[in-house]
């Protein structure tokens, strides 16, 4: 991991969409998608893409995209870079941050190769992490695997929903355990990085990860407060350690890696406001990061053209006295910002309102996608594991605002059709959880109350004000500005992962 970097009180206040400011008491880095974009190929040519956002569809940024890496021109290359980077300063910030003995403890934060759990409910006084659930408990272990592997210890869950998500420095989920794979009797791993080459001890099972760092995203339902005890037991008993003193007589996974750092600064936060203020030495900490978790072989041709401008492991793009380039990589990063954006506001196929996308966690040479989900809900998983159709609007394509009432109403038999669970979350024009009067952020298949009809079907009220006594049992409070949802499909049968299942829209009543 790059050396830490230091930023004033001020800047931590900043907006922020991902990870990372307050102290509250629990969360995830729950995640989301963003539209699939494919990278069609286009005549080389050298001049500037001009205009790159005057449409948001997702066929004019797929154009968009192939023109940027058919370019040779510097400000097109820089806003290419700026793209392909964004996810992985995101990841590494999360984890310098998380991991730095230098930020105020909390759930999510803690020494470096060491799970931090959090121990409830979040609220809406938390502002770590954008588009976050609350369905589980997370668990989250931020590795740095340059020194030597991680031994991971991973006890029987059985009766629920679990998943343990490895997601590399690039932001793909290389791997999963979980009860969706039927690992309920728990087991022994060895976390391994891409260059070591020892041997695996007998009773271990090596997990090979592509990149130095990782972030394993734990997550394990709780079915209601009165559940949580029983998932904190189990958390407890999620250990991380480094090799070299596994099987020691330690007590505590804390004190297995202690961290120093004489300088006391606070590394930069990783919500995704704080990327472009950073300017142009954005492209160093990108370099620097690069040196630190080799990118895929499939990046080759790009990396080539970051190179002609200075952009590649180790450099220092910020130093150039070169003033085209220096003035390409400003205006690439507001470049890349808008094209970044655009994509956020195209998350998926529109189907009924809801955008619904099925290639997310595994990006490829996706790299707008793979920015798009870093900036809007870093830590997606994989459809196979979760699916986030989400929406901005009702059914008439109109904001969803606390100004009108909402009515979702699911047939009989309707509801999604899923393995482990559905719920569907409300948030803010932020992205967190808006705060309300009966602190319900969430509607789900295990809400306590949930009123079906008398034919079977399911009507959800989401609106600013109270619907009725009668009627508050199946309330999603909406606050009085613009807002969004997210219905999340945990271990989503084949109707939703053959884009078959028809989610039914967001209707405007009043």
């Amino acid at each position: 991991m790059r050396n830490v970097k230091s930023f004033t009180k001020t800047s931590v206040l900043l907006v922020s969409l991902i990870l990372v400011v307050s102290m509250i008491t629990s969360t995830d880095i729950s995640g989301m998608y963003a539209a699939a974009q494919g990278n069609s190929s286009s005549n080389m040519t050298s001049t500037s893409v001009n205009n790159t956002t005057t449409s948001t569809s997702a066929s004019d940024l797929n154009r968009t995209m192939a023109a940027l890496e058919s370019s040779n021109n510097p400000q097109d290359i820089a806003t290419l870079a700026y793209i392909w980077g964004y996810p992985l300063v995101s990841v590494v910030r999360l984890v310098d941050y998380s991991s730095s003995p230098n930020v105020p403890p909390g759930p999510g934060r803690g020494p470096i190769n060491t799970f931090s759990n959090f121990p409830n409910y979040p609220t809406s006084n938390f502002t770590d992490i954008v588009s976050i659930n609350v369905d589980t408990l997370y668990s989250f272990g931020l590795l740095d695997l340059q020194k030597e592997p991680v031994v991971l210890k991973v006890p029987p869950i059985s009766g629920r929903y679990y998943t343990l998500q490895f997601i590399d420095a690039y932001s793909n989920n290389f791997l999963y355990i979980g009860s969706r794979l039927n690992d309920t009797t728990g087991g022994t791993y060895l976390i391994t990085g891409p260059n070591w080459k020892g041997e695996v001890s007998s009773g271990m099972k090596e997990i090979k990860s592509p990149t130095n760092t990782v972030d394993i995203g734990g997550r394990i339902f709780v079915n209601g407060t009165a559940d949580v005890p029983n998932v904190n037991a189990l958390q407890a008993k999620l250990v991380l350690t480094p090799l070299s003193v596994f099987g020691k007589n330690t007590t505590s996974q804390q004190s297995l890696t202690p961290e120093t750092n004489a300088s006391k600064q606070v590394p930069i936060g990783p919500q995704p406001a704080l990327i472009p203020t950073t300017g142009i030495k954005i492209f160093d900490e990108i370099s620097q990061d690069m040196a630190d978790n080799p990118p895929p072989a499939a990046d080759s041709e790009v990396l080539a053209k970051f190179a002609t401008i200075g952009i590649g492991p180790g450099m220092t793009p910020s130093d150039t006295k070169n003033d085209t380039i220096k003035a390409a990589l400003e205006n690439g990063i507001a470049e890349g910002e808008k094209i970044i954006d655009a994509q956020v506001q195209n998350i998926g196929m529109k189907v009924n309102g809801w955008l619904v996308n099925l290639d997310i966690g595994n990006y490829g040479t996706d790299y707008l996608l793979r920015a798009g989900v870093a900036k809007f809900g870093l830590g997606a998983n994989s459809p196979v594991e979760a699916v986030y159709p989400s929406t901005f609007t009702d059914n008439q394509g109109q904001n969803l605002t606390g100004t009108h009432n909402y009515l979702i109403h699911f047939d009989k038999g309707q509801t999604p059709p899923v393995n482990a669970f559905w719920s569907i979350t409300l948030y803010n024009a932020k992205s967190y959880l808006a705060e309300n009067p009966i602190n319900r952020y969430s509607i789900s298949q295990y809400t306590e109350g949930l009123k079906y009809n008398p034919d079977g079907s399911l009507d959800i009220y989401i609106q600013h004000a109270s619907p009725g006594a009668d009627k508050e049992s199946n309330w999603l409070p909406s606050p009085s500005g613009q807002f969004n949802l997210v219905l999340r499909e945990y271990n989503p049968q084949e109707p939703i992962l053959k884009g078959e299942y028809q989610i039914t829209p967001v209707k405007q009543i009043t």
